[in-house]
């Protein structure tokens, strides 16, 4: 037996993601791109916005024009034209001069300043103003969002939708972007049945795989359900063979334990896979195998739902992520309160699955009332895992723990 067993979850993480390599790229339109990881930085070839503009139904002027306007003595500017919006001024701003000006339309050449319609008094030929402005008063400055030459996104990070109207702006169409990783998910074990089979005595239905590619797919990636396969070594490593063809990283559930039905081990030595560890240093989800077979990887959890999805969160998000070409590869830690009282001891290091709640500006995770590792409901919205550190008694509610976000 050549590989570790009972891994602290950072060296089982580290071998992990030392066996993961970032996918190739691809191009996308802009419409298919949020989500997407950045394959390459992306160079602002023109100013955003192009022109300066005025961001008010106004008037452009010379701020020196209007240094000596008051309540006792209002200046009176000539109105020369009217600019709205999409269309370029034909006339230079003068001394005494002002144009009408409506909102997003070019600041006119000869003009520094802006003054909005009501706190002016007007007629078709003047503008008067009681008031004094300065140079650059109400003016959107070209380049003010984005500046010709900058590094407008950079290799590695996540399309929002704030960035595809960026890039729209500056008339990108098309993105190069990292390949979504292919997850193949393969369920073991005799006592499932497909989801539309009538239940039968000691059988359940193949429920939790549909959990977790969902979340395989919120990860942004690929997730596709290869259906059961019994507990029997060579069916075992026949299907992960033939899902590895297809995929960059096979996924399955069952079979990593101490049972005499618990197979997947053997049946990676059957494919000559090498395994990286089994079992890692945690509750719930110790039971997880490692391993690499034809340079996929292969990610072998826990039959029981919630320990799978934990699992997953916690090993298998970040190698998604590296496969992504993500820079923020780890789940985000923050610090966090229990809502409720927690009343087991914690031997070993524990993760609770649970939501993120604000109360008076204070981040709370909120547990569902049933916990178990066979239970899909604690991981209904669930968004966030608490962390109990080993040796920990129970813990009242308000106790100040180390939490991590799943989805950002």
């Amino acid at each position: 037996m050549s590989y570790p067993i009972g891994l602290p979850l950072e060296e089982a993480r580290n071998l992990i993601l030392e066996n993961c390599i970032v996918l190739k790229s691809e191009r996308v339109v802009l419409e298919e791109a949020e989500g997407r990881v950045l394959a390459e930085d992306i160079i602002a070839r023109e100013n955003l916005p192009p022109f300066s503009r005025s961001p008010y139904d106004g008037y452009a002027l010379r701020a020196a024009d209007t240094m000596h306007a008051g309540k006792e003595n209002p200046i009176a500017l000539k109105i020369i034209e009217e600019v709205p919006a999409g269309y370029a001024p034909k006339k230079v701003v003068g001394i005494g001069q002002a144009t009408k000006i409506l909102t997003g339309a070019p600041i006119p050449d000869g003009a520094n300043a802006v003054v909005k319609f009501e706190d002016t008094k007007f007629t078709a030929e003047t503008v008067v103003l009681s008031k004094s402005c300065h140079c650059g008063e109400n003016i959107v400055p070209e380049g003010e969002d984005i500046r010709i030459g900058s590094v407008v996104a950079s290799k590695g990070m996540v399309l929002d939708s704030a960035f595809l109207g960026i890039l729209a702006g500056l008339g990108c169409t098309q993105v190069d972007v990292v390949c979504k990783p292919r997850v193949e998910l393969i369920s073991m074990g005799d006592e499932l049945l497909p989801v539309d089979a009538p239940l039968a005595p000691g059988k359940i239905r193949n429920s939790s795989i549909y959990t977790l590619a969902s979340f395989v797919r919120r990860c942004g990636a690929h997730a596709h359900c290869c259906g059961i396969v019994h507990d029997q070594e060579q069916l075992i490593a026949d299907a992960v063979s033939d899902a590895a063809k297809r995929a960059d990283v096979v996924l399955t559930t069952g079979g990593v334990s101490v049972g005499d039905y618990d197979k997947m081990l053997n049946a990676l030595q059957i494919l000559d896979a090498k395994i990286l560890f089994w079992k890692v240093q945690m509750k719930p989800g110790a039971p997880f195998v490692a391993a690499v077979y034809q340079e996929k990887l292969i990610l072998c959890l826990s039959g029981n739902p919630s320990a799978a999805a934990i699992a997953y969160f916690l090993l298998g998000i970040p190698a998604l992520r590296k496969m992504q070409g993500r820079n923020d590869i780890e789940l985000k830690k923050i610090q966090i309160f229990l809502a409720n009282d927690f009343k087991k001891a914690s031997p070993n290091r524990r993760f609770i699955p649970g939501r993120l709640e604000v109360r008076e500006g204070r981040a709370y995770l909120l547990q569902t009332e049933k916990q178990g590792n066979g239970m899909l409901h604690p991981l209904h919205k669930c968004t966030i895992l608490g962390e109990l550190p080993a040796g920990s008694p129970p813990m009242e509610s308000e106790s100040l723990i180390d939490g991590y976000s799943l989805f950002e």
